[in-house]
């Protein structure tokens, strides 16, 4: 997929992205608000995890860009390189994953090699998400907390979804149900604390995968 050019996302494609998972909506807020609540962190985690690993790329890619802004509004020029390879990456993976994921699931138009090789890549990417998180994690320790605890909320989410991508693959199990994305636990501090209810995206382009 190296070098090629794809039609970028339009404002109602981004938007439409962006309410599918709560995530990025409570990242949001949080950083607007410069504090953080545990309900918040719960949210983002049981959020991320009822989604599969292409939903996950495409949810932490519109958080790790909003935390990349928000890291260069605090004005410490050393947050300045980290905020720049977050924003890189996350441009990046919502351009190719965001794109994909709208032609394939609203447009019906389904390029099984960009599929398959998104697929392929992405635990790879998680795994590239969750480096760059933990590292924005302890840059910001032990202020500005509220980008702390955003950045190691995905970090976390991204090693456990990068776990559940190479297990999909190594399973031959291209449709994961709700109960395997269930799987992906809660830290062991918030577990039973959260009830927070998501709406789950049932189309992956895992789906579209056949068995080899």
């Amino acid at each position: 997929m190296a070098g090629q050019t794809r039609k970028k996302l339009n404002e109602k494609e981004l938007g439409s992205l962006y309410l599918m998972s709560e995530t990025p909506l409570v990242v949001d807020r949080v950083l607007k608000g410069k504090s953080y609540q545990e309900s918040d962190i719960g949210a983002m985690h049981d959020s991320l995890s009822r989604h599969a690993p292409d939903m996950a790329m495409i949810a932490v890619s519109l958080s790790g860009n909003l935390v990349a802004e928000a890291m260069k509004m605090t004005g410490d020029e050393a947050l300045f390189p980290l905020a720049a390879e977050l924003k890189y990456l996350s441009v990046n993976t919502l351009e190719e994953v965001g794109r994909i994921w709208i032609d394939a699931c609203r447009y019906n138009i389904a390029n099984e090699q960009d599929i398959a090789d998104i697929v392929n890549e992405s635990a790879d990417i998680l795994c590239m998400f969750a480096s760059i998180f933990m590292e924005v994690a302890e840059a910001c320790t032990p202020q500005p907390d509220f980008i702390r605890a955003m950045a190691a909320a995905c970090m976390y989410q991204c090693e456990a979804q990068a776990d559940s991508a190479r297990a999909m693959i190594d399973n031959a199990n291209p449709q994961p149900d709700k109960s395997s994305m269930d799987q992906i636990p809660l830290p062991e501090e918030l577990y039973g604390q959260h009830h927070y209810t998501d709406n789950v995206v049932t189309f992956t382009l895992f789906g579209e995968q056949q068995p080899h």
